[in-house]
């Protein structure tokens, strides 16, 4: 049997009144042949039985009784997929024209070096009225490998995942997404893979996305907002793992001490101290794995050499920085001291009064 070119995938949770029109906009794609993968992941709606309603032998349908989380699901499509490229749409979105997956697949067969295409959003409200131009996040230039992490380390995600169209074969070489991360796990996804592959982003608009404050996973609540920072803080640990020094070069030359990195000491050391950098949204996650990481390097005789050498920088100075890095007080300490402070500056001037007079 023949395979098919693209391999759609969808998972579905609670979007009983979205999921058929995000559905019907697959099912109208011209001239590209595929398979559309669809998993429940438990809705307690009537989401499954509305799926169940629509008759297409392009459509694979997994339902199931039990909440998993959108990773496990998305990863379980993604291993049952059969196609040359694979393409998500979420389900309270839909596709804008019925030549998205085409248009995509023609941009990849030209371009055999991309490992993923992407484009731009259109904005919704829940009852489908246009929001108009509701965010300019997603309108992004195109940049080399090394330009995307600055992007991606300055200022986190920026691609709108559901207009993706990614060759399956990446996800083979790099694995798939990780379901610890519920606001971010497209964001490491990128991360990874612009280390490997160039990605190109088109200035179409493809999906209609639909903004739901406090439903969508993207909505800015409380937890969210706290759970972003927290992903940022892991996503942090590795992100320089296996970027060459061409890549921190390219993207990170105006930042580094020595714009042309010589040895795997030095590229060890560059990459550790950009997190000192200064960064108005992640700097004290960034400052966080950044102690970690020199902490480590001065412990290393032979980077610890190169440090003090070429650098300026040894324990001594190490000892000032954790000094002056407020990441981990507990802020009713730092209250307490700060009150502290004043009371004593108080009784200072108490007493100066007192011995003048």
């Amino acid at each position: 049997m023949k395979k098919p070119t693209v391999s759609v995938i969808m998972a579905t949770y609670n979007h009983a009144n979205f999921v058929e029109q995000a559905i019907r906009s697959v099912l109208a794609q011209v001239d590209v042949d595929f398979e559309f993968l669809i998993s429940d992941d438990g809705s307690v709606d009537s989401t499954r039985d509305v799926i169940a309603t629509i008759k297409d032998d392009r459509i694979r349908f997994f339902p199931y009784e039990v909440n998993r989380g959108a990773g496990v699901v998305t990863n379980e499509l993604i291993e049952r997929s059969s196609g040359e490229f694979i393409a998500l749409i979420n389900s309270d979105d839909y596709w804008c024209d019925a030549d998205k997956l085409s248009y995509q697949v023609d941009i990849m067969r030209k371009n055999p070096h991309l490992g993923a295409c992407f484009g731009r959003a259109r904005f919704v409200d829940k009852d489908g009225n246009s929001m108009g131009k509701a965010s300019e996040v997603f309108d992004q230039e195109n940049r080399s490998q090394g330009a995307w992490l600055r992007r991606f380390f300055e200022l986190g995600n920026c691609i709108c995942h559901p207009t993706m169209l990614i060759r399956k074969s990446c996800y083979d070489h790099l694995s798939m997404y990780s379901n610890r991360l519920r606001q971010l796990p497209d964001l490491e996804m990128w991360i990874r893979l612009i280390k490997h592959y160039p990605i190109y982003i088109s200035d179409r608009e493809l999906i209609t996305f639909r903004l739901m404050p406090g439903e969508n996973a993207s909505s800015q609540t409380v937890s969210n907002s706290i759970r972003t920072i927290n992903e940022h803080y892991l996503i942090a640990d590795e992100f320089f793992d296996g970027v060459t020094a061409e890549q921190l070069e390219e993207g990170f030359s105006d930042l580094l001490k020595f714009n042309s990195i010589t040895s795997d000491v030095h590229l060890d050391i560059e990459k550790a101290l950009l997190y000192w950098s200064y960064n108005q949204w992640l700097g004290k996650p960034y400052q966080m794995i950044g102690m970690l990481k020199l902490n480590k390097l001065l412990n290393s005789p032979e980077h610890h050499k190169v440090m003090i050498e070429e650098y300026g920088l040894d324990d001594r100075w190490f000892q000032k920085e954790l000094g002056e890095i407020d990441v981990l007080r507990p802020k009713v300490v730092a209250v307490m001291s700060q009150q502290k402070s004043r009371a004593l500056g108080i009784l200072q001037r108490i007493v100066n009064r007192l011995s003048r007079s």
